[in-house]
């Protein structure tokens, strides 16, 4: 019993030793949480119904037959077989 004792004493002092030496990055890492934690509780709910109904399917994402650029399959013009980008190949 008396190492177990000796042991969690040791182990107090190196965590301690640790937390002073670390201090301004343990208060920055505190801050940046409720940094964040205030702009996900400011959020409007429409943005909050917008991230809880992602259902992990994502974008789909087309490749342009003229530049080669990746685009959203909406902001794609042409056919299917040949889709472009609206914004800068018609330009071209």
């Amino acid at each position: 019993m008396k190492e177990l004792l000796f042991i969690l004493a040791i182990m107090a002092v190196l965590f301690g030793i640790t937390a002073i030496r670390y201090r301004r990055q343990i208060v920055a890492a505190i801050e940046f949480y409720k940094l964040i934690r205030h702009a996900k509780e400011s959020m409007s709910p429409l943005e909050k119904d917008r991230l809880s109904k992602d259902n992990g399917q994502g974008i789909q994402l087309i490749k342009c037959s003229r530049c080669g650029k990746w685009i959203p399959q909406t902001a794609a013009s042409g056919d299917v077989r040949n889709p472009f980008c609206a914004d800068a190949c018609i330009k071209l």
